[in-house]
């Protein structure tokens, strides 16, 4: 799905999502896949990691991929990576 032109308000977020980072984070953003685990990905419901990352530091980690994270910066615009840091913060937290 290609929106790169789009403005950030109207990225389809979840379906780049889907797309991109849910076979390793899950639909739900807990990292509970198969490959999620065997890669160590990041539980986005995690409240210690939510409290100490900040929407810069997941816009890098989304272009230059972390460890075994690919990187998104050629396939992805910035208004595509802004939509999935504002969709990545709309996960529930866990308890």
């Amino acid at each position: 799905m290609q929106q790169a032109n789009y403005p950030k308000d109207k990225v389809d977020a979840p379906a780049l999502f889907k797309e991109n980072c849910a076979k390793c984070h899950d639909m739900d953003g807990r990292a509970k896949t198969f490959h999620g685990r065997l890669v160590g990905a990041q539980n986005f419901t995690d409240a210690k990691w939510r409290a100490n990352v900040t929407d810069e530091e997941m816009s890098d980690a989304i272009k230059k991929g972390p460890k075994a994270m690919p990187a998104f910066e050629k396939k992805l615009s910035q208004a595509e990576i802004d939509a999935l840091v504002a969709y990545v913060r709309s996960f529930k937290q866990a308890q």
